[in-house]
C-alpha cells in the first residue's frame, strides 16, 4: 500500500502512481518508467522532458503529529493493554475473587482505546481538511 500526501489516499499493491490523483510517488518519473529524483527536469537514462509531478511531501509538522498524536499513544495503550492481560489471566487462576477491580482497569483501558481510536480518526480528518484548504 502508498499513501499519497496529495489526495491523502491510499491505493494499494506498489503502484508507481496514485490511483486518485495520478502523482507519482517520492519520485519523477518518464513516460517510460524511469525513476528520477524529485528535483530533475530531464530524464537521466532517455533524456526524456517528460517527467510526471510527485505527490507532496509530508513534512515535519506532519510527521511530528502521527508520531505524537497517533503512533506515540498506540503503542503505549498496546504495552498497558499486553501487561494487564498477563496480570489479568494469572489473577484468574491464583486469585479469582480480586477480579472486579481488575475487571473495572480493563473497562478503562476500553475507554482509552475507545478514545485514541476517536481522537485518530478525528486528527487524520483535521490533516485532510488542512491540506484541502491549501489547493
Amino acid at each position: 500500500m502508498r499513501y499519497c500526501n496529495s489526495c491523502r489516499k491510499i491505493t494499494s499493491g506498489v503502484p508507481s502512481y496514485c490511483n486518485y490523483c495520478g502523482k507519482s510517488y517520492d519520485v519523477k518519473l518518464c513516460s517510460r518508467g524511469h525513476p528520477n529524483p524529485r528535483g530533475a527536469e530531464v530524464c537521466s537514462e532517455c533524456g526524456s522532458r517528460s517527467l510526471s509531478t510527485p505527490h507532496a511531501h509530508g513534512g515535519i509538522v506532519l510527521w511530528l503529529l502521527l508520531v505524537f498524536g497517533l503512533i506515540i499513544p498506540f503503542v503505549v495503550l498496546l504495552l498497558i493493554t499486553l501487561a494487564y492481560i498477563g496480570i489479568y489471566v494469572q489473577a484468574l487462576f491464583e486469585n479469582s475473587s480480586e477480579i472486579l477491580p481488575l475487571m473495572l482497569i480493563g473497562f478503562v483501558l476500553g475507554l482509552l482505546w475507545l478514545l485514541w481510536i476517536l481522537g485518530s480518526s478525528s486528527l487524520r480528518r483535521l490533516l485532510y481538511i488542512r491540506d484541502s484548504s491549501k489547493k
